[in-house]
C-alpha cells in the first residue's frame, strides 16, 4: 500500500480558496492524474486540472486506460459516494490503487465516504442522507464528509448493524484531511498540517 489521503471536502469547483491543499497537491509525487469514480461530472476535475496548471503542475484527467496506475498520485474527486460504493468495477479499480505501493490516492468528499464500511449519500448543505455498504476499505471505520462537526448527527446513518458497536466512524469537515495510517488492522488517521483544524 502507498499513501492514502482522506478528505472531508473543499477541492471542489470552489478550490480555488483553499491554496494550502491546491499547493500540497502540486507538489505531490507525479505524474498527478485526476479522476471521477464518484461522478459522471467532471467539472471538479477539469476545475483542479486548470488550477494545478496554473501552479505550474501537470495534471490529467484520469481515462480507463491509465487503469494500471502504479506510482505517482492519483486524485478521487467528489460526487456520490453510493454510486461509487456500488459500480463493481469502479470499485475495483479503487482497491487496486489504495493496494498500489508507489501510489498516493487522495480521496475527496464522497470517494473519501465511499471507502468506509457505509457510504453516504451526498452529504453538503447538511440535508438527510442515506447510506449503502461501503468498500470497507479502512478496517471497521465509516466517513462522513462535509460533517458539521465531530459530533453531527448524520454520523449515526453510517453505523454498521453488522459490526459490534456499529464500527467507527470519523467526520471530517469541509477542508479538513487526515492520513490514514495502519491498514488493514490498526487503522488510525494523522491530521494533515494543511488540514482545517
Amino acid at each position: 500500500m502507498g499513501r492514502l489521503i482522506l478528505s472531508g471536502g473543499g477541492f471542489g469547483v470552489r478550490v480555488s480558496a483553499w491554496p494550502e491543499a491546491l499547493d500540497w497537491l502540486a507538489a505531490s509525487p507525479a505524474p498527478i492524474s485526476i479522476a471521477s469514480l464518484a461522478s459522471h461530472d467532471e467539472r471538479q476535475a477539469d476545475a483542479l486540472v486548470t488550477l494545478l496548471a496554473q501552479r505550474g503542475c501537470e495534471a490529467t484527467l484520469f481515462s480507463a486506460r491509465d487503469s494500471d496506475l502504479t506510482n505517482g498520485t492519483v486524485f478521487l474527486c467528489g460526487g456520490d459516494a453510493t454510486l461509487l460504493a456500488s459500480d463493481s468495477a469502479r470499485a475495483a479499480l479503487l482497491r487496486r490503487w489504495i493496494a498500489e505501493p508507489g501510489l498516493t490516492v487522495i480521496a475527496d468528499s464522497a470517494s473519501a465516504m465511499a471507502l468506509g464500511r457505509r457510504a453516504a449519500s451526498c452529504t453538503c448543505g447538511g440535508h438527510a442522507i442515506r447510506t449503502v455498504a461501503g468498500l470497507a476499505a479502512l478496517g471497521a471505520w465509516s466517513i462522513l464528509a462535509h460533517a458539521d462537526g465531530p459530533d453531527d448527527a448524520r454520523i449515526a446513518a453510517l453505523r454498521d448493524p453488522n459490526v459490534a458497536g456499529g464500527g467507527e466512524q470519523l467526520a471530517l469537515q469541509t477542508r479538513e484531511a487526515v492520513e490514514v495510517l495502519g491498514l488493514p488492522d490498526a487503522v488510525r488517521f494523522e491530521r494533515l498540517d494543511w488540514s482545517a483544524r
